[in-house]
């Protein structure tokens, strides 16, 4: 015999209740799909999945496609971006996120076609360029190197002389030339005693030489930006984490960087960084608006312009640096 209590009815009430709100969640769950321009090795690509992740799962489905465009030829990009639609057409998202230029570039078009709805984030290009303030169902997030910011955390630390002169290192990949683009534009009007030298290299020996003879030629420290499309003498992807690991045990003067995922104990040793996670958690929540029934064309894309202070203490060390009190109670200590 059952004896019916008042906690019984409750957890009886309570059941059903559970399963209706699971039956609802699961009735209210989208699809999105995220196309990566790179891959997920890359800690870029790894710092806004999470973010993706933590925002929108497991409420709704989320699912990854990486183009790999760090490091395949650009004669494959092509190749790579219709096996990146046909991966869309047989998901059927909701929404699509694009991370990234190789991935607006390649698909924006076939995607404001289908009228599936798109938030971009990691856009170096100016968005006109790729016509996106023409296609009503995108929205996103523009990337920019946080320049004026990092040249003023150099000057401040590095031992003060008359005049500081500044390498700053790209590879020749399509976010490098976006980003180049931008500082070469903006850094002649920043700060007037020091001098910045943008430099972009696609091959492994000459960014090695041009590592080693730094300092003979004046330069004061290396910012080390973007270094994942370089190709040694065969024509072969160089790991890119093996390449930073190279710089920092070779640099004769310190080495800076303008993104978080470059800062580690064998990496550059710090600056003011932009951050992936909180990149990816702006594109993630217009997402979620546009799920929740908000038009693209009422959410505005925004320029993600806040940094953080990143450091390596064994970098700081290997050059006798200390940081200001004031930035050192607000730095990301990473090893």
């Amino acid at each position: 015999m059952i004896q019916i209590t008042p906690l019984n009815i409750s957890l009886l009430c309570i059941g059903p209740l559970l399963c209706l709100l699971s039956l609802s969640q699961n009735a209210n769950a989208a699809k999105v799909v995220v196309i990566e321009s790179y891959h997920q090795g890359y800690q870029w690509d790894q710092e806004y999945s999470r973010a993706i992740n933590d925002t929108l799962s497991p409420l709704h489905d989320v699912s990854y496609f990486e183009m790999d465009t760090k490091r395949i030829p650009k004669e494959q990009f092509g190749e790579r971006a219709d096996l990146a639609w046909k991966y869309i057409q047989s998901q059927v998202p909701q929404l699509v996120i694009l991370a990234d230029d190789n991935a607006v570039n390649l698909l924006h078009q076939r995607l404001n076609d289908s009228l599936i709805p798109v938030v971009y984030l990691g856009v170096n290009m100016n968005p006109r360029a790729y016509h996106l303030n023409e296609h009503k169902r995108f929205t996103g997030v523009i990337e920019r190197p946080l320049l004026r910011r990092s040249l003023l955390l150099v000057q401040r630390i590095l031992p003060q002389t008359i005049h500081r002169k500044i390498l700053v290192l790209f590879d020749q990949g399509v976010t490098s030339d976006s980003a180049a683009e931008y500082i070469s534009k903006q850094h002649s009007s920043i700060l007037g005693d020091i001098e910045v030298n943008l430099v972009q290299l696609s091959q492994l020996a000459d960014w090695q030489q041009q590592v080693l003879k730094a300092k003979k030629q004046g330069y004061n420290a290396i910012v080390v930006a973007l270094y994942h499309t370089v190709r040694d003498a065969e024509n072969r992807s160089v790991d890119a984490d093996q390449l930073l690991k190279w710089i920092s045990e070779h640099t004769p003067v310190p080495n800076f960087g303008f993104w978080g995922f470059s800062v580690s104990a064998e990496g550059n040793i710090g600056g003011y960084v932009l951050d992936g996670y909180h990149h990816g958690k702006i594109a993630a929540n217009m997402a979620l608006k546009i799920l929740a029934g908000d038009k693209p064309e009422n959410i505005f894309p925004v320029t993600d312009d806040l940094g953080k202070y990143m450091f390596s203490q064994q970098g700081l060390a290997r050059w006798n640096i200390s940081l200001p009190k004031d930035i050192e109670k607000n730095t990301l200590w990473v090893e």
